[in-house]
């Protein structure tokens, strides 16, 4: 679990920055505002400008945790790609940092949501989904994130689940991974596809200008009844289930969350996800995993954020003295050579 020291938690998104202060994982004093897009300078600025709002509220941090939609390389803080927001190429750890004056430790958003929900079920060996625009997730092994080697691992969304299946949507060479099947993206691709092969169908009906059904559109079709909807939102869920079992089968985590803006859509899909999985998942794992809905909500990023820096101060501040113990047995060493 955290720790008690004061730290604060950023969620960098397309459309907002939200700032909250923590003690343990719970968010307080938490302040948005717009993302500002236009440029690299213009973002670090309004972040900076949201940061300091709490700060002037709170006092200064121990350390401050930013979650952003980009691959992170962990150790440096340095921001590898970035889809939405204009951050790529940008040594974001540093740059805070030399703007903050305190410790910043910066990760992708996905990550920090698992490590929220990971404090909120709580469980040290979790995976957690998140399911949107494009499909996301993190993994938690003994309570720390899972990154991998370089800090870019667990990009959940990209699991392959059929090599022959269709493009991925997202930034990604890939073809028939979870993305390509579980992501607004696809959903949308898929409901209008059907509704352009049957021209007499709601979703035909439902098609818009830009010639696509929305997400909105087809989720309302769903619920009262229209058996192409349902179609679409069926496969959609048996796919689901096929990555859930997968992510069983290699992470054998306690708890496995579904989040996200789909996640709004559980009803739909949720129990035909569960029950492929169950169908697909090894059977000595899959009794020991609970599936559910994420708890974090809208504050889970900047729990999460926060988290993860109170982590870091915390692993920082134990460490120092095994340093210390080693300088001094080193000075120890070196006063005493000659003497036999």
């Amino acid at each position: 679990m955290a720790s008690d020291r004061l730290v604060l938690g950023v969620d960098v998104g397309g459309t907002k920055i939200a700032v909250a202060a923590l003690r343990g994982a719970e968010a307080r004093h938490r302040i948005e505002h717009r993302t500002e897009l236009t440029s690299t300078p213009a973002l670090l600025n309004g972040l900076e400008r949201t940061v300091r709002e709490v700060i002037a509220v709170v006092g200064t941090p121990a350390a401050i945790g930013v979650g952003v939609p980009s691959q992170i390389e962990y150790s440096t803080g340095s921001v590898e790609t970035s889809v939405n927001i204009p951050l790529a190429g940008v040594a974001l750890r540093a740059e805070l940092g030399r703007r903050f004056g305190v410790p910043v430790f910066v990760d992708n958003d996905a990550n920090c949501a698992a490590l929220a929900e990971a404090q909120l079920v709580p469980s040290d060996d979790l995976v957690m989904l998140t399911l949107g625009t494009g499909v996301g997730g993190g993994v938690i092994v003994g309570g720390r994130i899972f990154r991998g080697a370089n800090g870019l691992g667990a990009e959940l969304g990209h699991f392959p689940i059929n090599a022959d299946g269709p493009r991925c949507p997202g930034n990604c060479p890939n073809s028939g991974c979870l993305e390509a099947y579980c992501s607004g993206q696809a959903l949308e691709r898929d409901a209008s596809e059907l509704g352009r092969d049957k021209p007499r169908s709601r979703l035909a009906r439902a098609l818009g200008s830009d010639g696509k059904v929305s997400g909105h559109e087809l989720v309302t079709a769903a619920e009262e009844g229209d058996p192409d909807a349902l179609l679409v939102i069926e496969r959609f869920g048996r796919m689901l289930g096929v990555g859930i079992a997968g992510y069983v089968n290699v992470f054998q985590p306690e708890h496995l969350a579904i989040g996200g803006g789909l996640s709004r859509a559980s009803h739909l899909y949720f129990q035909r996800a569960v029950q492929e999985a169950a169908t697909r998942a090894l059977p000595a794992l899959w009794r020991r995993v609970d599936v559910s809905l994420a708890r974090g909500g809208a504050d889970a990023g900047v729990i999460g954020a926060g988290v993860l820096a109170a982590q870091e101060v915390e692993e920082h501040r134990l460490a120092a003295p095994s340093e210390r113990q080693r300088d001094t047995a080193k000075a120890n060493t070196t006063g005493t050579e000659g003497v036999e």
